[in-house]
């Protein structure tokens, strides 16, 4: 079965972008290590992907968040995972909840997004890169 994965590319006011560092590092397909990722998680049946990404956020980051657009479907070429990209606004400028999934995350951060390469080792889906305005 394939893993199918919603993510959240969510923007502040500052026009910085959320951000979350996983506490287990894995190894993708080509050998690059993967720790810093937007919020997201593996679709789950009798749910929509934007269901899906709204739970993730707010259980990874505590954010309560709302689905704008789907920037992106791509199969990522570094972890081989069928990856659906949201655009995500806001509901509320700090978190509404305590990180829920404090097993699996270590630090939520936002950063500008030309400093993207500063934290992700991977590949960047190219319709991310230009929502955000990077190159």
């Amino acid at each position: 079965m394939v893993k199918f994965v919603n993510i959240g590319v969510v923007l502040n006011k500052d026009g910085e972008v959320l951000i979350v560092k996983r506490k287990r590092k894995e190894v993708t397909s080509t050998g690059k290590e993967f720790v810093w990722s937007f919020p997201g998680g593996v679709q789950e049946i009798n749910e929509t992907r934007e269901e899906r990404v709204v739970k993730e956020v707010l259980l990874e980051t505590g954010y309560k968040v709302k689905p704008i657009k789907q920037i992106n479907l791509r199969v990522h070429p570094d972890t081989l995972v069928l990856i659906a990209y949201f655009l995500c606004e806001l509901e509320s400028a700090e978190p509404i909840q305590e990180i829920e999934e404090k097993d699996e995350i270590e630090e939520v951060k936002w950063v500008k997004p030309e400093e993207l390469k500063n934290y992700f080792t991977t590949d960047i889906d190219p319709e991310v890169k230009k929502i955000l305005k990077i190159d």
